[in-house]
């Protein structure tokens, strides 16, 4: 299941260095989630969490001149605790093999800047 983790700078910097992090809360396809957008295909799906995920990033950010920081991950079913409306907990870690790329937000801008994985740890500085 794809989620979405809007991450603070430091928190994103030791979950590279660790490669495993605990998380409070993941957006994600919950089933109240799909039920309330029944009418969106999965892209549609994704795109809303993501935003979701990326307006909540924007007051996690060290600056105002700081993008907002989303990762986002792959999850198994069986690492899920517990969903509300369109977030999940989980009963496990998140390891970094999970994540499949990071999403930046802007302020002002709807589009989120999409990096690949293994871009990311050379572009982090840039991200303060």
């Amino acid at each position: 299941m794809r989620t979405y983790l809007p991450i603070r700078h430091s928190e994103l910097e030791s979950f590279i260095s660790t490669l495993s992090m605990q998380v409070d809360e993941l957006f994600a396809p919950t089933s109240d989630f799909l039920v309330e957008n029944d009418e969106c295909d999965s892209e549609e799906l994704e795109y809303l969490l993501s935003v979701s995920a990326g307006e909540k990033a924007l007051k996690l950010r060290a600056s105002q001149a700081s993008p907002g920081l989303v990762l986002a991950i792959d999850i198994d079913y069986n690492q899920i605790e517990s969903e509300s409306a369109d977030t999940v907990t989980l009963n496990s870690s998140v390891k970094w093999e999970q994540v499949q790329c990071a999403l930046l937000a802007y302020e002002g801008e709807e589009e989120l800047t999409w990096f690949a994985t293994q871009e990311i740890a050379d572009e982090l500085a840039g991200w303060k």
